[in-house]
């Protein structure tokens, strides 16, 4: 994929920049986070623990991936307990905020973290979008890649 220099695809005469897939998510999720108000921090995490890719460097991605893992966890097994079927999103509400986890498949999650007075509908939309935008996206392959690169996961 390439974007020229403000982002437009094939636009004549702009100079292009080759870009890989994890900026391509990078990008995903910072849209994300910008465009919904209220929306605190966002990272792709996997459920065994690890961040895999943050909107920004000043995310929490690696103390989002372990909550996850422990929430994912959980709810997953209440999931098999009660036969519920697999499990979409887990949503925790605290006083100053909303932590969503929200499934992409059945080993990598999104993260957000939203202030108290985010509009959850709006960020429940736009978390499913970017599941449905970024899921194909999101390889073996560039799980691999994401985890043999320590320091690099979190754009850090």
């Amino acid at each position: 994929m390439t974007f020229g220099v403000h982002g437009a695809h094939g636009a004549p005469g702009a100079a292009q920049v080759e870009s890989t897939p994890l900026q391509r998510l990078r990008w995903l999720l910072s849209d994300v986070l910008v465009t919904t108000p209220g929306m605190r921090s966002l990272a792709l995490v996997s459920t065994d623990g690890l961040p895999l890719v943050a909107a920004d460097e000043n995310s929490p991605a690696e103390e989002l991936a372990t909550l996850a893992a422990g929430l994912t966890a959980l709810s997953g097994g209440l999931s098999k307990l009660m036969e519920l079927g697999l499990l979409r999103r887990t949503v925790v509400t605290l006083q100053e905020g909303t932590l969503v986890l929200m499934s992409v498949d059945a080993t990598t999650c999104l993260a957000a973290y939203t202030s108290a007075d985010c509009d959850l509908s709006l960020a429940g939309y736009q978390l499913t979008r970017l599941v449905e935008r970024a899921g194909h996206v999101l390889t073996t392959q560039l799980r691999r890649e994401l985890r043999a690169r320590p320091g690099q996961e979190a754009n850090r």
